[in-house]
C-alpha cells in the first residue's frame, strides 16, 4: 500500500483495474478538494476535453453497469456530463502551457 494524494492506494491491485477505472480515481482525487458539487462539475469539464471519446464510453458504461469499482465522485460527474452539465468556455479554451 502506498499513500496517493493522501489516499491510501494498494499498487498491486491498481495495476488490474481497467484503465477507465485507474485514471478516473485519479481524477477524482485530484479534485477532490474542491467542494462536491464543483467537483463533479470540474471534473465532467474534464472528462469530455480531455478523455479520448472511447473512454468517455467505458466510463459511462461502467457507471451504467453500477461498478462498484467507480469512485462515487466520478460516477456524479459522468452523470453531469451526459446531462451537458460541463464548462463549455472551458472546453473551447486551448490547452497546454
Amino acid at each position: 500500500m502506498s499513500l496517493q494524494g493522501g489516499f491510501e492506494v494498494d499498487s498491486e491491485a491498481r495495476m488490474h483495474e481497467p484503465p477507465e477505472i485507474r485514471l478516473g480515481g485519479d481524477v477524482a482525487r485530484a479534485f477532490a478538494h474542491y467542494p462536491p458539487e464543483r467537483a463533479a462539475h470540474e471534473i465532467a469539464t474534464h472528462l469530455r476535453k480531455f478523455w479520448e471519446p472511447r473512454m468517455r464510453a467505458a466510463v459511462v458504461a461502467r457507471v451504467a453497469q453500477g461498478d462498484s469499482r467507480v469512485d462515487p465522485l466520478l460516477a456524479e460527474a459522468v452523470r453531469r456530463y451526459l446531462a451537458g452539465d460541463i464548462d463549455s468556455g472551458e472546453i473551447a479554451e486551448p490547452s497546454g502551457g
